[in-house]
């Protein structure tokens, strides 16, 4: 009878020690499991990330670097000024002309500063721009800015702006980009109606702001 109880405290015991081993192996096996079905997960994601950025990245919003593009008034006529940084200084060209660089200075209340001569005459015709850019009315700046597809804007009155692109851009795609992202560059209260049309072309869809 004793043999009998070893017997079975040895099945007992290597019942147990295989149960352990089951659940270890389970427990291998469901960690094995949810590793695998994360990396495939955040492959495919990567996968599906950069398939997207290849129609995503020609219309995506220059967000990362404040860029602003405007008209104004000089001895030689009209001209183009961009103002674009990507830290504290603001390279400025004008007709695509580089005149120089400017920024805020401490030193005179944090007013705008040039040290380049050819920038200097422009420098408050350039600021006063600057400092509407985030109005209803100095709105065309930032959207010039961020998007290049953009050629030519002008107001057809106080709360509409008509907004022309490039021949060569889809004028579907463009809408639909500009109608998901445009909210994120807005920082006024007023309503505006963008008419978004190909340069020489009638066709034209409306994108209403709020």
């Amino acid at each position: 009878m004793f043999s009998h109880c070893m017997e079975i405290n040895k099945f007992t015991s290597g019942s147990k020690v295989l149960e352990k081993w089951a659940a270890k192996q389970n427990k291998a096996i469901l960690v094995g499991g949810i590793l695998g079905f994360s990396l495939t997960a955040a492959y495919l994601m990567f996968r599906k990330q950069k398939n997207l950025s290849k129609f995503s990245e020609p219309l995506e919003p220059s967000f990362n670097m404040e860029r602003y593009v405007f008209d104004i008034h000089t001895d030689d006529g009209i001209k183009q000024a961009v103002v674009e940084s990507s830290g504290e200084c603001y390279a400025v060209t004008l007709d695509g002309r580089d005149v120089g660089t400017m920024w805020r200075d401490e030193n005179i209340g944090l007013q705008w500063n040039t040290l380049d001569e050819e920038l200097t005459p422009h420098l408050w015709d350039i600021s006063a721009k600057l400092a509407e850019a985030f109005s209803r009315q100095g709105f065309p700046s930032i959207l010039q800015g961020a998007y290049p597809e953009i050629t030519k804007t002008e107001w057809k009155s106080s709360e509409t702006l008509e907004v022309a692109v490039s021949t060569e851009t889809d004028l579907e795609v463009f809408t639909a980009f500009l109608k998901d992202e445009v909210l994120n560059l807005v920082d006024f209260e007023e309503h505006l109606d963008l008419i978004v049309k190909k340069e020489d072309d009638a066709y034209f869809t409306i994108v209403g702001i709020n």
